[in-house]
C-alpha cells in the first residue's frame, strides 16, 4: 500500500497520523493534493490541461507550494504554465519547518507526486492532465509526468 486512499469511502476515514514530521505532512500533501483534483471547476472537463506545483517563498523562513491549472501545456513554449485557469479552492499548501529552501522544497513535492503518479488511485485522476510540472514560482519547471502523443 502506497498510502493513497480514496477519501470519498470509509466516511473520509484515512491513514493515522505517523510519529514523524515528514509522515504528517505527506498525508496532508495527499489529503490537499485529492481534495483539489475532487473539485469540478479544476477538471479537465472544465478545460484544465495541466496542472503545475510552484513552490515558494511563503515568509523569510518557510516555504509553500502552490496548485495551479494551465489551459495551455505546449511543450515548445517555456511559458505555458502562465496560461493560468483554475485555482482550488486552496490553492496553497505550507511546506513543514525542516524544508530548509525553495530547492529542497520543489524536490520534496517531486518526490511525492511521483508517489501519487505510481499509485492507482491517485494517478488515475493526476493522468487525466497531459502535462504536470513541478518548479519554482519564478524559475524554471520540471515535468514529472506527460501524456505521449498518440
Amino acid at each position: 500500500m502506497t498510502g493513497w486512499i480514496n477519501l470519498d469511502t470509509g466516511a473520509g476515514a484515512g491513514i493515522p497520523l505517523a510519529a514523524t514530521p515528514d509522515a504528517r505532512f505527506e498525508d496532508a500533501f495527499r489529503r490537499w493534493l485529492l481534495g483539489a483534483l475532487g473539485e469540478p471547476a479544476g477538471s479537465w472537463r472544465a478545460g484544465v490541461r495541466a496542472l503545475c506545483f510552484n513552490v515558494y517563498p511563503a515568509t523569510d523562513a518557510a516555504h509553500a507550494v502552490e496548485l495551479i491549472g494551465a489551459a495551455d501545456c505546449d511543450p515548445a513554449a517555456a511559458d505555458w504554465a502562465l496560461d493560468e485557469v483554475w485555482l482550488p479552492s486552496r490553492p496553497s499548501l505550507a511546506l513543514p519547518d525542516f524544508v530548509p529552501d525553495a530547492d529542497d522544497g520543489v524536490l520534496l513535492v517531486r518526490r511525492l507526486l511521483r508517489a501519487a503518479l505510481a499509485d492507482g488511485f491517485a494517478g488515475a485522476r493526476l493522468k487525466r492532465y497531459p502535462r504536470i510540472a513541478v518548479g519554482h514560482v519564478d524559475g524554471a519547471l520540471d515535468v514529472v509526468w506527460e501524456r505521449m502523443p498518440v
